[in-house]
């Protein structure tokens, strides 16, 4: 649907990763102007795995800020 509205723009979230990978916490900080692309990007990346931050050797929950998502139509 936002493809067919024409939106475009930049959405940045703060990811809450635990210690095992998992996304535990999503917060939108810079929206992109479109309820629908930010919804996309939120959604996303709560499905995402990662592989988490280490402290001396082990595991453990890491904030990761400023991730950048750009939604961009080609012409």
């Amino acid at each position: 649907m936002a493809r067919r509205m024409g939106d475009e723009g930049e959405v940045r979230l703060d990811i809450l990763v635990s210690a095992e990978g998992a996304v535990l916490e999503v917060k939108l900080k810079r929206t992109s102007g479109s309820e629908l692309l930010d919804r996309a990007a939120v959604d996303a990346v709560k499905r995402w795995r990662f592989r988490p931050a280490q402290v001396d050797g082990k595991p453990t929950a890491e904030w990761y800020y400023n991730w950048s998502w750009v939604f961009k139509l080609d012409s």
